[in-house]
């Protein structure tokens, strides 16, 4: 009885307890989320386009949503209603203002070409 609870408490942990950021990636386009239903603004802003600030609408579920990069290394954060945010991401890199952020590698990292000799 005891190992039949625990499992379905797992499995309404994996149904209820998504990530608040998840990365998606369709052919060579990658969406990022964030789960932030209660903020009102959030900007994207990534070393794709030089930080560029960029606005991004939630859906009625509360997740904002940036899409459009291509699938190749970049960092990037959020500003939450004027707050710089980093969710929580598998890699970070430190920046020159003595914090950092997050930072995508695509999967599989491609091979690094050699000069020719």
């Amino acid at each position: 009885m005891i190992k039949r609870v625990g499992i379905v408490i797992l499995a309404g942990c994996f149904q209820g307890c998504a990530s608040p950021h998840q990365v998606t990636v369709q052919a060579d386009t990658v969406t990022l989320s964030l789960r932030a239903p209660q903020a009102a603004r959030v900007q994207f802003a990534s070393s794709a386009d030089r930080y560029t600030l960029h606005e991004i609408s939630k859906d009625r579920d509360g997740i904002w949503k940036f899409t459009g990069l291509a699938n190749r290394e970049f960092q990037y954060f959020y500003l939450v209603d004027g707050k710089v945010f980093l969710p929580d991401c598998r890699y970070r890199q430190s920046d020159d203002f003595g914090t950092a952020n997050c930072r995508y590698l695509p999967w599989p990292v491609p091979p690094r070409k050699e000069a020719n000799r």
